[in-house]
């Protein structure tokens, strides 16, 4: 026997009090002979008995009364199949499905964990006394989970109704964040026992979490075990995924290493990633292309057992604007991972805006006339082979710019950037744009500090300090601690010595500055006697990204311009700052999709195409004093998903602004199992009662009926009669007295 609210039973010593207000009441008389009453004790003792027993009788009653009346308060219960015949059951089951995309996979008895998992959900919603207090909730089990029943509900038809209806989704796994709307489900619950299943194919990937976030989960599963356990409840983990592991899907689908923007007339590389799963060797594996739902080849492919296979091929856009590349293998057991997509934004070519803070005549005194011929070497309009627009200014002529018009904002060797002109940038970097500063002789440090440092909330990743190095280029120092691991310079990883060959002789000095997650050092100055000087840093701010170079891109204050390793330096840089955009129109199911408007493309309305044709209306929404954001948070399912822009005066159709490629992600394809042993070792803070059932067509029958039973409301009932009881003997005895 147990008791849900134990500490209550104190209340029992409650009982006493008609027992002390018997004994303080008692009369307290002085015997005194009285003649005349003499012949009355012969009557009295005849009745002094039978008055005892009727006074004990009512005493009893009301010290019953009163003990009764703190047991029920303590809620007893009986945790044994007889007395559970005497109660009532008081569950709430906290069902999770989950509907992941691993969950459809087809193993060699063609049946599916779903399936088998929509059979238990429905044995348990069965075993479930919806007469009574029994309640559940019900979970859907992905990467972003969904709460479908978070109260606890009776309404056992809506349950059965979604379960049946619950099908595969694009989506991956995730059961630490599924275990934070099991916790809060859990803390609406007023039931007795609180039971949690988990209907899983168990995936290896759906537990896995990063090292750093590895104590929050477990304390988390710790709170749902302790939260379950009392009164014989538990957390059950019904694993319906069977013992195939064999797939094979499309992990990935970029841009060739080569380029990093994709530009009219230029063959176009692009790489698609193979992963096979499987033990074996896959052969005569087909691996379709298609660009703009056209199709425009294919290959045959043998992919390793455990291994990956790389594909490139190659396309040429005719027409700049959103164009959308497509790779698809043929059907297998799980399809979800076949197909991936890639949404590319095609260029005639990028658009630079250079900001000249020092105009001369020559390269060797104009500020950025050496980076000009070193992104645009070609004075041919017609040569297509160089990607970059340039558009210069000069300081002055700055603030009348949009920068929204620009993929890339180089700033060289300015003087001073207003609060107004930085506020314009920061918006312009948090949407998405690249930003390249070069500092020189002309920067004054003060207003830098103040404007565009701003104590680390600015553009620039550290404060700047002095000039440094050695005037009138008397003696150069090189390139060292160069981070080749960056994408802006992975190139020279296997051309070491044309980074070496750069001379810088003057540079700024930057203050000491900690470790940051958005900011990073790419590479760093060797300075005689002293420690290595920031040369290039990197600063992620939004979805944009700034590079600040401490020296300047002219012959002042270096050699650089001379040597052909400048060209390729600044072209990789200024094409990874340009390409942010591209990088957030491939997003994972569950991400949500934005854009930053231009100037030229404001509307009050846009549409977004799903992949099953479908539209949704969005509007725009004011970020900041120059910006209107798009945000569109249901991309559910994985494919191509269109932005359109509502037709404007004189225009007698919708614009399509641009494609979004929403793809699966692709660890989700991996199905192999984490078993029980495994999952007790890397969570020994979880109880939990492990259930197989994915070895047979047929689930096991599924008991969710409370192991413990509550008697309260007998006891409520007994206090009731005995109440009545004592009013009706206390009349009787009264009556004969």
């Amino acid at each position: 026997m147990g008791f849900l609210h134990g500490p209550l039973l104190w209340l029992g010593v409650a009982g006493s009090i008609p027992i002390l207000i018997h004994l303080f009441n008692r009369q307290r008389y002085k015997r005194v002979r009285w003649a005349a009453m003499e012949w009355l004790m012969a009557a009295l003792k005849k009745t002094r008995r039978r008055m005892q027993i009727e006074n004990l009788i009512l005493l009893l009653i009301r010290v019953a009364v009163l003990v009764l009346l703190a047991a029920a308060l303590a809620r007893p219960f009986f945790q044994s199949a007889f007395a559970g015949r005497l109660g009532e059951s008081n569950t709430h089951a906290v069902i999770v499905l989950d509907v992941s995309y691993s969950m459809d996979y087809r193993g060699p008895d063609r049946g599916t964990p779903l399936e088998k998992a929509r059979a238990v959900a429905q044995g348990i919603l069965n075993d479930l006394k919806t007469t009574e207090n029994d309640r559940f909730s019900l979970i859907l089990l992905t990467d972003t989970p969904n709460a479908a029943i978070g109260e606890p509900s009776s309404r056992v038809d809506m349950g059965r109704e979604i379960v049946s209806g619950a099908v595969a989704t694009d989506q991956a796994t995730s059961i630490p964040r599924t275990m934070e709307l099991v916790r809060d489900a859990l803390e609406k619950s007023t039931n007795l026992v609180k039971k949690v299943f988990v209907i899983t194919d168990n995936q290896r990937h759906g537990w896995t979490v990063a090292e750093k976030d590895r104590t929050r989960v477990a304390e988390l599963f710790k709170q749902v075990s302790d939260m379950t356990a009392p009164n014989g409840g538990g957390v059950y983990l019904y694993d319906v995924g069977g013992s195939a592991v064999d797939n094979i899907g499309v992990v990935g689908l970029e841009i060739g290493p080569s380029q990093k923007v994709v530009s009219t007339d230029n063959a176009c590389e692009f790489v698609a990633t193979v992963r096979n799963h499987g033990s074996m060797q896959v052969t005569d594996v087909v691996l379709n292309i298609f660009v703009d739902g056209a199709k425009q080849g294919s290959y045959t492919l043998a992919v390793p057992a455990h291994d990956v296979l790389r594909q490139s091929f190659y396309h040429t856009f005719r027409e700049p604007g959103p164009h959308a590349v497509t790779v698809e293998l043929e059907p297998d057991a799980l399809s979800h991972d076949n197909r991936r997509s890639l949404a590319v934004d095609v260029r005639e070519a990028l658009k630079v805006l250079m900001v000249n803070g020092e105009k001369g005549p020559t390269m060797q005194t104009d500020e950025v006339m050496a980076l000009k011929a070193a992104l645009n070497p070609s004075t041919d309009a017609t040569d297509k082979r160089w990607v970059f627009s340039i558009t210069e200014v000069l300081e002055s002529g700055f603030a009348r710019e949009d920068v929204r018009r620009f993929d890339l904002v180089v700033l060289a060797n300015v003087e001073t950037v207003s609060p107004e002109e930085t506020a314009v940038l920061e918006e312009y970097v948090k949407a998405g744009g690249g930003l390249l500063l070069f500092l020189g002789d002309k920067v004054e440090s003060y207003t830098w500090n103040q404007s565009i440092w701003r104590n680390g909330d600015g553009l620039i990743p550290c404060e700047l300090d002095k000039p440094a190095g050695y005037p009138r280029n008397d003696d150069a120092m090189k390139f060292t601690a160069v981070d080749y691991t960056h994408p802006a310079l992975a190139y020279f990883q296997t051309a070491k010595p044309t980074l070496g060959r750069l001379l810088v002789s003057q540079y700024w000095a930057v203050k000491p500055f900690e470790a940051r997650p958005d900011v990073r050092v790419l590479a760093s100055l060797g300075v005689p006697g002293a420690d290595p000087a920031p040369l290039l840093v990197e600063r992620r701010m939004g979805r944009g990204r700034v590079i600040l170079c401490t020296t300047a891109p002219d012959f002042e204050w270096g050699l650089m311009p001379k040597v052909p390793g400048f060209v390729i330096l600044f072209d990789q840089i200024s094409q990874y700052l340009a390409s942010p955009p591209q990088r957030f129109r491939n997003i994972t199911v569950g991400e949500s999709i934005e854009y930053t408007l231009k100037a030229t493309e404001f509307a009050r309305k846009f549409q977004i195409i799903t992949p099953r044709q479908n539209r949704a209306e969005i509007s725009p929404v004011k970020a900041g004093e120059h910006a209107y954001h798009l945000n569109f948070s249901g991309t559910t399912e994985a494919g191509l998903y269109g932005l359109e822009r509502d037709p404007q005066e004189g225009e007698t159709q919708a614009t399509l602004l641009t494609w979004y490629a929403v793809n699966v992600d692709p660890e989700e394809g991996l199905v192999e199992k984490m078993t029980e042993q495994e999952l007790r070792t890397m969570y020994p803070q979880f109880r939990f009662t492990y259930v197989e059932q994915g070895t047979g067509r047929e689930p096991e029958k599924i008991a969710v009926k409370a192991p413990a039973s509550n008697i309260w409301k007998y006891l409520v009932g007994l206090i009731l009669g005995l109440l009545v009881l004592e009013t009706c003997l206390a009349q009787v005895f009264g009556a004969k007295r």
